[in-house]
Order: structure tokens, then C-alpha cells, then sequence
């Protein structure tokens, strides 16, 4: 049995005091957005969206405003055959990781006969997921491409969407934080930096957070090695180098679920 937690529709909050430097991750971290082939989605029933969020074909980013939860905040997981021991061990490391910071408030757990919904975690073309719980029978696909997207901050990265978060960058009030720079993005990839209406997501009050792990990196998706994100706000400026280059939750990721899901 995996530890457990309870997950937010939207994640969104600021990553500590200005005047604090910001921690230095491994340098091999993959680069989720910027992979060959990531978004070279080969499904004909659903459609890439932000580069690693699935939805239904013609869907688009509605289906954001009502990404429900996993029932209980249990979530039952299968893996795809593909993978060795030692990569599901890097999978489920992720789980226990966000298990733990949560007080086991959310829980994975193997599948069995007796859920009627799954988690199944597959070998397919890219790193992505959908937006939380999205189907009433039978198995829900989280794809973890061998051997590119295997690391523990794309497998939490992706397990995040699967219990309903979205890209920190695409809060209603990130023009305030950012600046996207869409002169340095691949062409056919600016969709990928809209951002919500304050009609479409809740941020719960929650301050910009430059950490959280579900933030983009500065040169995602970019055309010719240039920022395509730098942060703006007098103070975080030298956030920069290690947006979206975390492996584990920021603090305040943990903070707000806990807040928002009254976690012990």
C-alpha cells in the first residue's frame, strides 16, 4: 500500500521571502517541455494541452473549471508491464513523497477487483496526465515515456495533475509575477502559456509561488535556447535558473494542501 492524499483543483502560491536564495536542485533534472517527440501525442481520442495535460478531442482548457477529486483521496494504481522494477520504484517513490507531505491525507494503493476506477500508469509517447479524476469505469492513463520521463519530478509533476492541479504559470494574476516572452517560443506552442479568466479557477488567496513544482521551466518550449518565462516581481528576480527544476514539492505546494484539504 502507497501513502496517501487529498488533492486541489488549482495549486497556486509565491515561493518564500525574497531575500531567501532559492535551494539548487540536480542539474539532471529532465526537461519535461522541451523533450523530443513530448508532444508528439499519438492518441486519436484525446489532445495535448499546456504539453503534458490531456483532455477529450474539442474539449480544450474547459474542462479545467471542474477537474474533480479522487473519491476519499484514494487512488488506486496499476503500472504497464514496460517497466522494470527499478523505474516503478522511481514512480512510487513520487507517490509516497507527496503521501508523506501530506500526513498520508492522500493514499495510492495497489488496484484491485473492488475499484471501479484506476490509475494506470503506461509506457506511452510523452510525459503527461489528465486533469484529476475524469473517468466513472475502468482505467485512467498517466503516461511516463521509458526511458525519458522516469525522474522523480516528472513523476510527481504528473501524478500532481492527476489529482487535479494545474500549471502554477497559468493563474488569472501570473502577468503580475512573469513575463512570458513569446518571440523565444517554438512556433505553434504560444497555446501553451494562455492563462485563466479569475472566472475559471480558484487560487484560494494563495500568493504566486516562482517553487512549486508545477511551475514551467524559463526556456519551455523555447525556440532558440532564450527565457520564455523570467520571473518580474522586485525581489525574484534570481528565481529564474530554478523554476520548474525542483524534484519535490515546494513548502508552500505541501501548505496549500494541507490548508485546503484541512489536512492533520
Amino acid at each position: 500500500m502507497f501513502p496517501y492524499m487529498k488533492l486541489v483543483l488549482c495549486v497556486f502560491f509565491l515561493a518564500c521571502q525574497a531575500n531567501v536564495i532559492p535551494r539548487k536542485d540536480e542539474d539532471n533534472i529532465p526537461n519535461l517541455f522541451n523533450l523530443p517527440g513530448m508532444h508528439a501525442n499519438n492518441r486519436t481520442d484525446i489532445e495535448l494541452i499546456e504539453g503534458d495535460i490531456a483532455m477529450p478531442i474539442n474539449n480544450g482548457r474547459t474542462a479545467y473549471i471542474s477537474a474533480p477529486r479522487w473519491p476519499n483521496g484514494v487512488v488506486p494504481v496499476e503500472f504497464d508491464a514496460a517497466f522494470t522494477t527499478s523505474q516503478k520504484n522511481v514512480i512510487i517513490s513520487a507517490m509516497t513523497t507527496i503521501s508523506a507531505n501530506t500526513n498520508d491525507c492522500i493514499r495510492f494503493v495497489w488496484r484491485d477487483t473492488s475499484h471501479p476506477v484506476w490509475l494506470r500508469i503506461h509506457s506511452g509517447q510523452g510525459c503527461w496526465s489528465h486533469m484529476g479524476k475524469i473517468v466513472n469505469y475502468g482505467a485512467q492513463d498517466l503516461s511516463i515515456q521509458i526511458p525519458s520521463c522516469v525522474a522523480l519530478s516528472v513523476s510527481i509533476h504528473e501524478l500532481l495533475h492527476a489529482l487535479g492541479f494545474a500549471h502554477e504559470q497559468t493563474r488569472p494574476d501570473r502577468d503580475t509575477y512573469v513575463r512570458v516572452y513569446y518571440e523565444n517560443i517554438q512556433n505553434g506552442q504560444a497555446h501553451n502559456f494562455d492563462k485563466f479568466a479569475p472566472s475559471q479557477v480558484n487560487t484560494f488567496s494563495e500568493p504566486y509561488d516562482y517553487g512549486s513544482i508545477m511551475h514551467y521551466r524559463n526556456d519551455a518550449f523555447s525556440s532558440n535556447g532564450r527565457p520564455t518565462i523570467r520571473p518580474i516581481l522586485a525581489g525574484y528576480e534570481n528565481w529564474e535558473p530554478y523554476m520548474g527544476r525542483g524534484d519535490k514539492m515546494s513548502a508552500q505546494d505541501i501548505t496549500k494542501l494541507k490548508k485546503y484539504y484541512s489536512c492533520p
